[in-house]
């Protein structure tokens, strides 16, 4: 356990340095496309990227979370063998089902634009399904390295990709490239991503030690595993924001497609910070722990909340607070009607974080049929609220499925998961204390009519990070095992910020 804890820890710090500065990187581009492409050109960005982000789900059919399952799994075994049968036929179900959707998106290009009735559309739809294997790629090669916990070099690939879509950004929308201009520098971003990553590949797959063939990955387990991962992620996709987008631009307009997209996109991208820096590791590092001590999930549970609410809670508060300031600071004011419902989405999508170790703790048991029965239910009535409530309501009515869907799969997960772990915690007392460390940020409402321009924004979210801070140290969430988890992920500094706030 304290192999993989350091390890793990080790990973992490890579991940979290990768992970900052895709999210500057990221908000950088995000204020260019925006800014570049209007109201109107960006609800259009945000629908091709929605069919895109069901070609990606579908073209990795589940498979990189098997790599984070098994691949460990591996390792332990010491079966090369089997690691390198695993990883070639991931690859080769990836590039086929690539091409198939490939075909598939410019067959249907034409009756992409009559349903939606938008110009255009199929095309770029198209554009963006052919150059996605970049991405596929990417994804494929990323989630290899983290289950070796080898994020040194992922983390420099993240950054450049980065770097490159935002000068391909300057390069290609001044001359009018549009949205189909966006999508290329993306793929260029992946692609050099690719280069960086592709000397790494072979030497990540091999397994340490010497090889003994005491456990082997079948097709039929792989599939087993994957396959409903896949359905999941799709249904994943329904259940948070990519069914609205597409009511909303099928019912409403694209404008309000764009509103809708950037109200959850900024919250998305601040708030998932943290889970989507560690969650791949820690799938990782607790099936390694979990394929040796059967019990331990109950112990990774508990870890994993606090971890997340330890991290989460301060970045909710304080973009529900300033979460509608930002908006037309940053976008401009033809995006402020995406103000409120950004505010909206930080409560949101932190109720999902109630979940989230939960449905993470049946991936690790090998449960993914269980999370596969409660998506589909969730997507269902999450579909049926979009069906009632968008026509007619517009933005504001894709706001309320996503929280009703995200609250309810919080009760259910914690009643199913219940049924395979035994004494199942949930921190409830040391999330409320994370919660009421972060609320010092609402000092900061009354002077909202203040802060109008950028360098009032930066001064508003300094002062709130120095009231958390403060609110951290006054409320004492940070006890012993907390402060031996985060400095298990040794970010510069983190040293002496937890020595002031535990004093």
């Amino acid at each position: 356990m304290d192999s993989v804890t350091g390890r793990l820890g080790a990973a992490m710090m890579w991940s979290v340095v990768a992970r900052s500065g895709r999210f500057v990187l990221g908000l950088a581009s995000s204020v260019i496309v925006v800014r570049s492409l209007g109201d109107y050109d960006y609800g259009v960005l945000s629908l091709v990227r929605t069919f895109l982000m069901y070609v990606l789900i579908v073209a990795g059919a589940g498979l990189g979370q098997a790599l984070l399952k098994f691949l460990p799994s591996l390792r332990v075994a010491r079966n090369a063998s089997a690691a390198r049968t695993l990883v070639r036929n991931v690859a080769a179900a990836n590039l086929l089902i690539w091409l198939l959707l490939t075909v598939l998106a410019w067959a249907t290009r034409g009756a992409i634009e009559n349903v939606f009735g938008l110009p255009g559309l199929g095309v770029a739809v198209t554009a963006a399904v052919a150059l996605s294997l970049f991405e596929i790629f990417f994804t494929f090669v990323s989630q290899i390295l983290n289950a070796n916990y080898d994020t040194k070099l992922l983390s420099v690939a993240s950054v450049a990709s980065h770097i490159v879509y935002i000068v391909a950004l300057l390069l290609v929308l001044p001359r009018g490239w549009g949205v189909v201009g966006v999508v290329a520098a993306g793929a260029l971003g992946n692609a050099a991503a690719c280069l960086v990553l592709i000397r790494r590949l072979r030497a990540a797959v091999e397994p340490a030690a010497a090889e003994l063939p005491a456990e082997t990955i079948s097709l039929g387990r792989l599939a087993r595993f994957s396959v409903p991962f896949a359905v999941i992620g799709v249904l994943n996709l329904i259940v948070w924001r990519q069914s609205e987008t597409m009511f909303l631009a099928y019912f409403r307009t694209a404008s309000e497609t764009g509103f809708f997209d950037l109200a959850y996109r900024v919250p998305q991208t601040i708030l998932e910070f943290v889970p989507g820096t560690v969650w791949p590791l820690v799938m990782a590092g607790f099936s390694e722990v979990y394929s040796r001590d059967r019990g331990s999930i109950r112990d990774a549970i508990d870890r994993y909340y606090r971890m997340l609410f330890l991290l989460c809670a301060p970045f909710c508060v304080t973009g529900m607070v300033l979460g509608g300031q930002m908006i037309p600071i940053l976008f401009g004011e033809a995006m402020r009607p995406a103000a409120w419902p950004t505010q909206a989405f930080f409560g949101v999508l932190t109720i999902s974080f109630f979940g989230t170790p939960l449905s993470m703790a049946l991936y690790v048991m090998e449960k993914t049929h269980v999370n596969l029965i409660i998506y589909l239910c969730l997507a269902a009535v999450n579909v049926l609220l979009d069906l009632l409530l968008i026509p007619r309501f517009g933005v504001a009515g894709a706001v309320l499925p996503v929280g009703v869907v995200m609250l309810l799969s919080v009760f259910i997960y914690r009643i199913v998961v219940g049924r395979y772990v035994n004494d199942l915690r949930v921190p409830g007392r040391f999330i409320g204390k994370c919660f009421l460390a972060s609320g010092g940020t609402l000092l900061l409402v009354p002077f909202l009519r203040f802060i109008d321009d950028l360098p009032s924004l930066l001064a508003a979210v300094v002062v709130a990070v120095i009231v958390t801070g403060l609110g951290f140290k006054l409320v004492r969430v940070l006890g012993k095992d907390e402060i031996a988890m985060l400095e298990a992920v040794p970010i510069p500094l983190a040293a002496r910020v937890l020595k002031f706030i535990a004093s």
